[in-house]
Order: C-alpha cells, then structure tokens, then sequence
C-alpha cells in the first residue's frame, strides 16, 4: 500500500531540549500539511508567455504563474492545436465544483443528468493518472460529471484544475469513503466526509482487505485495470557494476562486514546540520546551503539547499560484540505495503536493516524513500531500497547510473504465496511475528493491480430507468491500459519536468491519441444525444384546443335549451334543476380538458386534477340521488306505502359527496401536488432522449386513488340504472342512462391505458387525455340530453289533456265496433274480455253488456303545496279518496282504482295547489290503442295455451305414478310369496 508522501523525522540523539521541541514542531507541521503539491513553477509576464511556454489557452495567473490551458477540455484544446478539419468537441462538462453562475464559465451544463461519480486519485502517480482518463473520458466523451478526490480535495486534485496542481492523496485507499458511498446510496453530493465510488489502482498489498469488504458487499466485482505491478529490493546500477554480489540474496547473505560499509544510514538536513556539519550549516559546504526552515528539517533531500547525506551510525560498526548483528541500511516502505523485507533479511541471513522513522518496522513514507534515493544519486552513495514499477520514479531514472536494478531473491511460488503475512501481522510490535516463516520469505510475484467499484455505482446503476441509466459503471469496468503504455505516460511526465502541466500533457496526449479505444469501451447506444421537445406548439395541439372550446360552447348551448325546455315534461319528470348540476360538472371537466393541452407549470397541473375531479362528481352523483330516490319512490308505491322525500336533504347530499372529494383534493395539494415534472423518453433508436414536462406527483396512488373513486361512481350508476328499467315510462331513464354510463366507463379505462403506455410520454398521455375528455363529455350529452332536447316541448298539462282525449276517442271506438260486430254476443268471463270486444262475431243488440275497462292508469300531481299539518288519511279525505304516498315532497304521486266501468272524469278532486298529470297522455290515437289490445289478448291466448301444455304434463306424470306404485305393489306381493315358501 503507498502512502501520502509524509516526512517523519528520527528521535534526535541530544543536543538539548530546545532543538528536541523543535523537532516535535516540525513533525506535527508535517503530518498537518501531509498533502503535497507539484505545481509548474514558471514566472509569467503575460499570457504570450505562457502560450510559449505550455499550449494555447494557458493564461498568466495573477499570481505569476501559468494556468492549466486544458480547463475547457482536454479533447478541444488538442483538437484546435492540431487544427483537425473535423469540428471541434465541445467544451467540457461542469461538476458541482465549478460555479456555473459565473460569467466566464468555462463549462457546460449537463442535460442528461447523470449522476456524479467520484474516484479517488490515491498518492502516486499511475493511480492519478488514471483517475484522469477516467474524468476526461466520462466528462469530455459521454457527459458524466466526475470529480477526482475524496471531498474538500476534489477541486485542486482535478484534472481541470486552473492552478496545474498535482496533489497527492493523503490517504492510498480510502476504505471509509468506499463505505460512505454506499451508506448514501452513491450520492457523496450528500455528505463533506471521504466519499468515492473508485480507486483506480489496488495493489496485491490490499489483498486481505479487498476480500474482506467483497465478502461484506461493500464492493463489486473486483477486475484489473491492465497494470501489471511488481514489488522487490532495488539498487542502483552504479552499485551493481562496483558490487555485483549485491544482485542476488545470495551474495547478500555472505558480506555482512563489507553490506555494513557499503549501504550507510540516509540523515535529514537537521540532524546533518547539528551532528555533522561542523558551522551547523551556517557556511555552504557543498551539501547544506543553509539552515532548514521548520519545513526542511525533516528532509532526506531537497533541491533548494541540500543534497543529502549518508552516514555509519552504530548499526554500522562491526568490530567486538557487533560483529555479527552490525547491518548494513535498507530502505524500507511502511509495513502496510506489501514488504517482507524484514522476515526476507532475516530468513535469508542479509545482514541488511532499515532504520526509519517508523516505529513498528523502522520504515520510511512515500515522500521520503523518494529523497533518499534522490540523495544517493546526488552523493553517489549506494542504496538498498523496496520500490514498486511501474512508477514515475523509475522511468526519471532510466537509462541513467541510479537506474533502478533489481534485487533477485527466491522466486515466488504457492507454497510462499499461501505464507505470506497478513497486513496486520506485518505491522505487529512483536518482531518475531513479523519475521513470518522462511517458507514466505520469497519474492514478491508481478500481478494485475484491479479496479475497486462501491456496490452502490453498481446498484443505482442497474436500478435506474433505462433512459437514465448512466454509462458510467459500464465504461469503468471495461477500462484498462496495457503496461507499455503506462511507461510510456510516465515517461513523457518525467521528460517535461515531472510537475502539474508535465502530468496534464502526458495524460491529455493518450487521450487524444485513443479517442478510438476508448469509445470502444462505451456501452451500446453511448453517448446518449439529448434533444428538447417542442410538442405544445404541434397542430395537434391546437385541434385539441379547438375541440375542448367546441365542447364548452356545446354545454353551453345545451344549458340554454334546457333552460328554456325546463317547464316540459320531458325535463320535469327528468328533474331539470338536477340536470343543470350535471351540466356545470361537465362544464368543469371540459376545463380541464383544454388545461390538459396547455403547456404545464406546477398550477396548470393542480387545476387539471381539480377540475377533471370535481367536474365528474358533480356530473355524477346528481344522477345517483336522483335514480336513488326514483327507485325508492317506485317501490313504496307499488306497496301503497307513505314515503318522504325532501328536496333539501337531496341537495345535501349532493354537497356531502363533492365535499369528501373536496377534501381529498385539498390533502392532496398541501401534501404531495401534482407539479410540472421533467420527463425523459428514450427514443427507438435508443440512442436520442428526449425531455419535456409532465404533471406527476411523487407518489402514483394519489391519482389512483381519485381513480377508484370515478369508477366506483360509474359503477354505482350502472347499477341504480339497471333497477330503474321498470320504473314508470315518463321517469324511466335507465337505457339512455345505462348508455351514457357505458360510455363514461369507455372513456375512463381509455384514459387509463393512455396514462400506462405513455407512462414516459407526458405530452402524449395528456393530449390524448385532453381529446378523451372532450368526446366524452360530446358523447354523454348526445346520449342523455339530446334526445331530451328535441322532444315536443310539451308541458305536463298538456300531456293530460292530449292523453284524455285519447283516452275517450280510443274507447267510444271500441264500444261502437262492439256494438256493430257482436250484436249477438254474450258477456264474456274476465279471462277473455280482450278477445270478446274485438273479435267475437255473434250478434247482440245490448250494447250494456259491453264489457267495462278493467283498468284505469294511475293519476300524478304535482303538489306545489308545503302543507304538512294533515295525516295521511286527512290528505286521502280531502283528495277525494286519493292515497297520497309523498306528502312532504315536492313531486307527490297518488294513486286511485277507478274501479269497473269508471270512466275519467274532468270533475275528479284535485289536491289544493296541485295539476293532475295523465301518464297515458302518451298514446296517440285509436289506432295505437287497438294494437296494444291485441298485443295483449295475443298474450293472454299463449299463455293460456301453455297453462293447457303444463296441464297435460302433469296428467302424464301422474298416470306415470300410478303405474309405477302398481309395479311397486306386485314385485312386493311377489317377494312375500317366496319368503313364504322358503320358510312355511
């Protein structure tokens, strides 16, 4: 595991305690300030200069130093300096670091809206590198905004960084931050602590640890990132030519006296400056130019005034008792890299021993193993150190006399492999324990370092809708790079001075050259083409509107006829005040049809669902308490019982059901509205996503729930218009409402299928809502009102006087053909009078034995009257004998048997304030009457004949019965007869 690069100095030996303070000063300051940063250290005059120096694009910086010129874009800075004829890309994407309120913004704004990833650029080179292909090739080629770093870090770790700093993590594997992603669901927008979705670049090292939280399902699947990484013991190659013993473990072992001469201990500037410069570095002499500042104290090296030293200290002597425990010095990384150093020195007897400042196995960090071996090469002093490749480092000194010459110990093999120490081992205070076994002593093998994905960019991947579904957990995992290319990058880092631009250079340049391969690396149908839509403005919209207009003048003009019609029959009996209701819910739902067409905001899509909502119930429930109280009515009068129906507990009940709905709705807007939403489509070609708004809540069950209840009013309809089929002739709605409710129940599961397979199409779906809404309301109107409307506007006295008249033509011509066809005839029985009056031939002169109607229809008053102080056989006093059945209603219906050979008469009591009605007003003309005569003497005649039928059946049956008994009989006397001869 590398580390940041963080200096710790030895514990002094003496001296004082003013400079040992001094020294814990320095320490604290430096673990504090753990985060190094390489910037390009160039002076600028003006951005002439820096174009000079770096790219086009790079800017003199008020601070005098040149900017990064790849703010905008790494691929359109590289494409205009190359002067492709092809267009350039476009500028790069923004993440939530860069402010894209300010007026020189050098981003765009993402319209995909991906979700943000983060990786974390850890604290060597490689993995840095990495991390910054993977934000220009998500940024720049399939617009994901990334962010380099664990948090406050991400803007200067950044490849876009407008400083060119090169940070270096303090922390090479961010273990908690690959928890905290999880724990947010992938959203590290949420939180300021460490949060990232990768680390780029985990060494064998890490192996315990990678299982372990694979096991717990902190991680997905663990792939490698094409690097092949090797750890072992390196020397210089100068030290190799002069000592070329010191190559292999074997020579190692054999020259404990000649290793402790060779391979001194490094000194920090400090302890140079107190314990071997004889001015304490008041003087320049050739090593130190000066006295360290707080910051240099602890340095094995630096090239602003010292250029290291190497020194024997005890560890070194091997004269009397130390002659055989004197070691030479080897440089060793912190015990949590993959370093066997200490157990490989013992093991294989290389008096060899790093003497850092670590405590546990006296390692040195990142930063400092670095100083030292650049301090060997300015000295020229030999150095045993554990390094890694590939790595900056080496290629800096490739090709030169400190080329990086490998140490050769005990190849690696399973046997090894399977005893190794385990991090916690390596770093355990018990020497022993960290000496392990020899077995493990070998080599270190060369494997694939991997890729470490958070389970959660896997998990809100896979969980988003497709037209959503980022590509950037697809493209992660397929990225790798092969090694040579690596050296190579590392190569052109280190050629150009190994600074930020030097390292922004080299990874841009591999972009550039690979755009290629890397978008072979995209998933299918990337990058998504995102594209506005402008539907609210199509002609279909406008017929929409055309249609939802024509709809609102439809119930107007039908309001009016109504209106005028109010007083016929037909809207009498209808009960008109009821009907206007209906009218104003449609006129409501008609609103919201031409709201649906209009282009949404957030109090557009409130309004729709309130006028759909409460139009339907208003257009509904008049018609269920007014079929209700019909059914109800009817019933208790065909008993001759006394019902009450109040005209003002009718309304009121009207109020209670809108207001339930009312209500509902008012939860509904301070809760959860509906508000104008952005919808995304993926087009067929599942490449091009398409956005426009819709209205939605957060939650579906709000409209589902309005829908139930629309149905059940539909339903509720449909039943009280099936009880009402025998109701009365002139109240009788139940086929045009049956119709109308059919209709509404049509056009409601509609808009349910509309609303499902357009679920991604809001434009769609409320269109087609808008044009369902509009010819439902046409259809229920033609059903239901039209035919209402072109009817005779006929008042109720009308019909009564018409159907009287009728009524007496019809049988004064029944009595006269009686008397010219039957003058013979002799009074029928009741069961054939029918027959009698109309076709019987026999002559009769008694035109007195005709035979009476047998039958006299119902009369109806309106009762206009709000006495209520008389009982109900005060009122049948008063009317004459009348049974009245509503007493305190508004409509009243009395009924009276005329009784054989009653005739109507003109001189019937009439309730006070009251106008009887004829039902039978209806029939038009004798001939109309006659048919219906014969219609029911045809009827009586079959169903006489099928009594006759049913008679002669069951005489068969009980002839069968009767034949039956008397075989029963005989098989019985038969059996008696043999039981008696069996046994006399």
């Amino acid at each position: 595991m590398r580390r940041s690069r963080v200096t710790m100095i030895p514990p002094h030996r003496g001296k004082g305690f003013i400079y040992k303070c001094i020294l814990m000063v320095v320490a604290v300051m430096q673990i504090l300030t753990a985060i190094p940063v390489a910037t390009a250290q160039s002076n600028c005059l003006s951005d002439r200069d820096c174009e000079a120096l770096y790219r086009s694009g790079s800017t003199c910086l008020p601070s005098g130093m040149c900017s990064n010129p790849f703010t905008e874009g790494c691929l359109k800075r590289m494409m205009v300096l190359e002067n492709d004829d092809h267009e350039p890309p476009q500028t790069r994407l923004c993440n939530s670091d860069d402010d894209t309120t300010a007026e020189d913004i050098n981003c765009r704004t993402s319209q995909l809206n991906y979700p943000e990833v983060r990786v974390h650029y850890q604290n060597w080179e490689v993995a840095i590198f990495f991390s910054w292909i993977l934000q220009i090739s998500l940024m720049e080629l399939l617009d994901v905004p990334v962010k380099v770093g664990l948090g406050s870090d991400t803007k200067d770790a950044s490849f876009y960084n407008i400083d060119n700093k090169l940070l270096y993590s303090p922390v090479g594997y961010s273990w908690d931050g690959l928890r905290k992603a999880n724990e947010l669901n992938g959203d590290c927008l949420q939180t300021e602590e460490d949060c990232v979705h990768v680390l780029p670049d985990a060494w064998v090292s890490q192996a315990d640890i990678l299982n372990k939280e694979y096991e717990d399902g902190q991680l997905d699947y663990l792939d490698g990132n094409g690097q092949i990484g090797k750890d072992s013991l390196f020397l210089p190659k100068f030290t190799a030519q002069q000592y070329p013993f010191a190559v292999t473990y074997h020579g190692l072992s054999q020259n404990r006296q000649l290793l402790a001469e060779i391979f001194k201990r490094p000194t920090t500037w400090a302890d140079y400056c107190h314990e071997v410069s004889l001015n304490n570095c008041t003087v320049p002499d050739g090593i130190a130019d000066r006295y360290p500042n707080e910051a240099d104290m602890g340095k094995y090296f630096s090239r602003e005034g010292y250029i290291g030293h190497f020194r024997a200290t005890a560890e070194n002597i091997c004269t009397g008792a130390q002659n055989d425990t004197c070691t030479g010095h080897a440089v060793a990384p912190p015990c949590d890299w993959s370093t066997f150093l200490e157990g490989q020195a013992f093991w294989l007897k290389m008096a060899l021993k790093s003497s850092g400042p670590n405590h546990v196995n006296g390692g040195y960090g990142y930063g400092e193993m670095i100083q030292i071996w650049n301090a060997a090469n300015a000295t020229k002093s030999h150095v045993i150190m554990h390094w890694f490749e590939p790595d900056a480092v080496v290629e800096v000194f490739r090709n030169t006399d400190f080329e990086f010459t490998r140490i050769y110990l005990p190849p690696a093999s399973l046997q090894c492999k399977e005893e190794r120490l385990s991090v916690a081992d390596r770093c355990s205070a018990d020497p022993m324990v960290r000496r392990g076994t020899e077995v493990g002593s070998c080599d270190n093998g060369a494997h694939v370092t991997k890729k470490v994905i958070a389970r959660s960019l896997r998990d809100s991947t896979l969980e988003a809708a497709l037209v959503d579904q980022s590509p950037a957990y697809s493209f992660i995992q397929n990225f790798n790079m092969d090694q040579l290319e690596i050296n190579e990058m590392l190569g052109h880092f280190v050629a150009n001075g190994r600074n930020g631009y030097a390292a922004r250079e080299a990874v841009c340049s591999w972009v550039a050259n690979n755009t290629d391969y890397l978008k072979s690396l995209m998933p299918p149908n990337h990058p998504k083409v995102f594209r506005s839509r402008e539907d609210y403005a199509q002609t279909v919209t406008i017929a929409a509107y055309i249609l939802g207009f024509i709809t609102l003048a439809y119930i107007v003009v039908c309001s009016a006829v109504s209106f005028k019609k109010r007083k016929a029959a037909v809207f009498v009996y209808s009960q008109v005040r009821f009907i206007f209701v209906m009218l104003f819910g449609l006129f409501l739902v008609a609103i919201g049809a031409i709201m649906n067409g209009i282009e949404p905001d957030d109090t557009i899509c409130m309004t729709r669902v309130w006028l759909v909502s409460l139009g339907y119930t208003f257009e509904l429930v008049p018609l269920i308490i007014k079929v209700t109280a019909l059914n109800h009515l009817m019933k208790a009068s065909k008993k001759m019982r006394r019902v009450q129906i109040n005209r003002q507990q009718l309304y009121t009940s009207l109020l209670v059901l809108s207001g339930i709905v009312a209500l509902y709705l008012i939860v509904w807007t301070a809760v959860d509205p509906s508000k104008a939403t952005e919808v995304r489509k993926l087009e067929d070609d599942r490449t091009t996503v398409t956005s426009h708004f819709g209205c939605r809540s957060s939650s579906p069950y709000w409209n589902i729930i309005y829908l139930i209840w629309e149905s059940i009013l539909i339903l509720w309809c449909s039943v009280l218009a099936f009880q009402s089929r025998n109701v009365q002739a002139e109240f009788n709605e139940s086929k045009s409402l049956g119709m109308m409710i059919y209709s509404h129940f049509i056009f409601l599961a509609l808009r349910v299928i509309v609303s499902l397979v357009f679920d991604d199409d809001a434009y769609t779906s409320s269109i087609a809502t808008s044009y369902l809404l509009s010819l439902d309301i046409i259809v229920a109107l033609m059903i239901y009102l039209v035919p209402k409307m072109v009817m005779p506007s006929e008042t109720i006295q009308q019909q009564q006087n018409r159907g009287r008249a009728n009524y007496s033509a019809a049988t004064s011509q029944i009595h006269q053909q009686a008397r010219v066809n039957s003058p013979t005839a002799q009074k029928p029985s009741l069961s054939s009078s029918f027959q009698y009056s109309l076709n019987h031939t026999e002559s009769t002169t008694m035109a007195d034995e005709m035979p009476s109607i047998p039958w006299k229809p119902p009369v109806i008053y309106e009762n206009n009257s709000d006495d209520e102080s008389l009982d109900g056989s005060e009122r049948k006093q008063e009317h004459g004998g009348l049974t009245p059945m509503h007493p305190k209603s508004s409509v009243g219906l009395w009924v009276k048997d005329a009784g054989a050979g009653a005739e109507p008469s003109s001189t019937d009591p009439l309730p006070a304030n009251s106008r009887r009605f004829d039902p039978e007003a209806g029939v038009a003309g004798d001939e109309e009457l006659r048919e219906h005569l014969l219609q029911m003497n045809n009827e009586l005649q079959e169903k006489d004949s099928q009594i006759l039928e049913k008679d002669t059946e069951l005489a068969q049956l009980k002839r069968r019965v009767g034949a039956l008994q008397e075989i029963k009989a005989r098989q019985a006397s038969e059996i008696e007869q043999l039981m008696m001869k069996k046994d006399p």
